[in-house]
């Protein structure tokens, strides 16, 4: 197996290397929170054989994972018999705990940006790609892709004073932005109209 020469770093510090192991000899970490589905292990086959393995796995010296338990077991059913990993050592046993929660954790506390999301969606979908094979639901793609209903502005008659009154938009938080600015636009052509938009509490 290739290993890189050995790195000192300071106290308190893990010595981090990157090696190539052999499949064989990595273990599952007992504790590991994290599971992962029949669906989701086919989608990292289908990317590792699209695009190549491009994240290490996280191990202690001895071999067992610290992240990484899913491609671990993706590469296990492409019969792959070697797979590089990032090594690291010098932690305490808390210290490996509390890295493992944190390489699982801390991604999922991003979110996406639904209207580029949508852009780059679109775009695949008319190159043909299969989105679904890169971890995307059917209702999260329906949801994604469907153009927002259209929106009737209809006019109402007030009083001579400036009238406020509310309209109430309800579902999926994508279409709801996209209805507010709909609406935002169609309010354009009347002069002294503006629309605030916010949220209440309904619960």
């Amino acid at each position: 197996m290739a290993r890189q020469p050995a790195k000192t770093a300071p106290a308190g510090e893990p010595v981090i290397t990157d090696e190539t192991r052999k499949v064989a000899d990595l273990t599952a970490d007992p504790r590991n929170a994290r599971r992962h589905s029949e669906a989701q292990i086919s989608q990292i086959v289908y990317s590792i054989e699209n695009f190549g393995f491009v994240e290490k796995l996280a191990i202690r010296p001895d071999g067992q994972l610290i992240g990484g338990h899913a491609r671990l077991e993706a590469f296990k059913r492409m019969g792959r018999l070697e797979v590089e990993c990032r090594v690291v050592a010098g932690l305490s046993e808390t210290g490996y705990k509390r890295l493992g929660l944190a390489l699982n954790r801390i991604p999922e506390n991003s979110r996406w940006d639904d209207d580029i999301l949508r852009e780059v969606a679109l775009e695949l979908q008319d190159d043909g790609g299969d989105l679904q094979a890169l971890g995307f639901g059917p209702g999260e793609l329906k949801k994604l892709l469907d153009e927002p209903d259209e929106l009737e502005v209809k006019e109402i008659q007030t009083s001579i004073v400036d009238d406020e009154f509310w309209i109430s938009i309800r579902g999926p938080l994508a279409q709801q932005a996209n209805a507010l600015k709909a609406l935002n636009d169609a309010m354009k052509p009347f002069a002294g109209v503006t629309v605030e938009q916010g949220t209440i509490n309904i619960g």
